[in-house]
């Protein structure tokens, strides 16, 4: 994984020096997401939710360099347990995660696919997020699936581009 994480942090920075270099256009987003926890994440936490900024670093029509910026929150159920002195103990899962990735993005007309990767923290981990989405004038309607170390969710997202 360090490997991978090394050549994506290349790829960034080299990515945004042409960008620098050809003047391209920037585009910034705010989005929400629906955060659906899977796999032995799932096991713990029920679902959650996000807060995004994204940037599109546009090196033309089909392609740019993708940043996302943006907190999480995830919870699960809460449960009770009386210890042996019979006290009521009340334990809810609940998880905050700031998100920090970069990447690549192409598309054809509506439709884009994207690839990114980078850190979580609150787990610690790096990850990568595959993403697809389709673009309506402004608004950005995106479904992705997050694997960061053993955790994994798929998240429905809502963008609006000012």
């Amino acid at each position: 994984m360090k490997i991978l994480t090394k050549m994506l942090f290349v790829m960034i920075i080299t990515a945004l020096a042409v960008a620098a270099h050809a003047g391209v256009d920037i585009e910034s987003r705010t989005s929400f997401n629906y955060i659906i926890p899977q796999g032995d994440f799932a096991e713990k936490y029920n679902q959650g939710y996000g807060v995004y900024a994204n940037y599109d670093f546009n090196f033309n029509d089909n392609f740019a360099a993708r940043f996302d910026f943006g907190w999480n929150d995830i919870s699960g159920d809460e449960t009770h347990f009386v210890d042996s002195l019979g006290q009521i103990h009340i334990h809810h899962p609940n998880m905050s995660i700031w998100e920090f990735t970069g990447g690549f993005k192409t598309g054809v007309s509506i439709l884009y696919i994207e690839g990114r990767g980078g850190y979580f923290t609150g787990l610690n981990e790096w990850g990568f997020v595959p993403a697809a989405g389709l673009r309506f004038g402004s608004f950005d309607i995106q479904g992705s699936y997050t694997i960061a170390g053993d955790n994994e969710w798929a998240t429905a997202r809502l963008g609006f581009a000012w």
